[in-house]
């Protein structure tokens, strides 16, 4: 499904997973996809999703998260090594040194 999106400054890459997380559930719900497994390199962000563990830092996206898996069926979050998901990191670095490169559509699978 093609997806981008950019943010021109973000505190830290837990904040950045949080908002690239919350921005692709909000892209399934548009388009009526309604059971996801959503796969993440942030052990920290997947275990305050699935733990109930607060981090200050990301609290209110974790709290926007929380609403909209409401819209859901079923929904998952686990834990990937980084070696498992070069792709969109791959994506994600390109994006840090040339802002550009994610003005281009892509096609990713979420």
């Amino acid at each position: 499904m093609p997806f981008l999106s950019h943010c021109f400054y973000v505190s830290s890459p837990l904040v950045a997973e949080g908002l690239a997380l919350r921005e692709a559930l909000i892209c399934c719900i548009t388009k009526g996809i309604r059971a996801v497994r959503c796969s993440s390199d942030s052990l920290q962000l997947v275990r305050a999703l699935n733990e109930d563990s607060p981090i200050a830092e990301i609290y209110g996206i974790i709290s926007d998260i929380r609403n909209l898996i409401l819209a859901f069926d079923f929904v998952s979050f686990v834990w990937i090594q980084r070696s498992e998901n070069k792709a969109a990191d791959a994506l994600a670095k390109q994006a840090l040194v040339d802002a550009t490169f994610v003005a281009s559509p892509l096609n990713l699978v979420i």
